[in-house]
């Protein structure tokens, strides 16, 4: 079965604080199957005070700029925080798999707290939530974190979007005033667009969802 892009976004987080650090590989941080597909989240090491000053919850990003070529591009991960109060407050020790695509064992990135993150994850692992609709709360498990989250939308493989005021899971064509499905230059203007219902069907290809808390 293909895979499910769960698009996880935390609404507490609106304008987190930023923080200079120094990132460093650490061999006491094995690489976690599945993180470099994008099916799992890494693991950053971090004190318990940096925790504390970023706001931190149990999700790390850490942003950075790498030079390829004439290019500068930028790199940014999403990581599952644990707490190690041997790592110095201003450092974040990562596992050697992922200063990889940084192209570093020791960098410097701004850390700060995830606002939104994207895993893929095997529809067979998500089952349930098949027939799922726009509003319901589920329960997922994201590399050991127990998190509940509120569907809030989704797209099929063809792109089209779900709508929370069409039912059923099947595509229609309707005329819409507004997003999703149509976002009006103008007031007034309207347009026929083909969008997907509420449901959740095997079609879905990406599921928008906020953390509940």
């Amino acid at each position: 079965m293909p895979d499910f892009k769960i698009v996880i976004s935390d609404p507490q987080t609106k304008e987190p604080k930023i923080k200079k650090v120094k990132v460093k590989v650490s061999d006491q941080i094995q690489s976690i199957q599945g993180e470099k597909e994008g099916k799992a989240l890494p693991i950053a090491k971090i004190n318990q005070k940096l925790k504390e000053e970023l706001g931190l919850d149990t999700l790390l990003t850490l942003q950075t700029i790498k030079q390829e070529g004439d290019k500068k591009v930028k790199v940014k991960t999403h990581f599952k925080i644990e707490i190690d109060n041997n790592v110095p407050s201003d450092e974040v020790w990562i596992a050697a798999s992922i200063a990889e695509k940084y192209g570093a064992n020791e960098f410097e990135a701004e850390a700060y707290r995830t606002k939104s993150f994207q895993l893929s994850i095997d529809q067979s692992k998500l089952s349930n939530i098949i027939g799922a609709k726009i509003g319901d709360v589920i329960e997922l498990n994201v590399s050991g974190i127990p998190l509940k989250v509120k569907i809030t939308g989704g797209s099929d493989n063809s792109g089209f979007p779900m709508r929370y005021d069409v039912p059923g899971g099947a595509k229609r064509k309707l005329l819409l005033s507004g997003p999703p499905g149509f976002y009006p230059e103008e007031d007034g203007m309207r347009r026929k667009k083909t969008v997907r219902g509420n449901m959740i069907t095997q079609d879905i290809v990406q599921i928008n969802t906020i953390i509940i808390r």
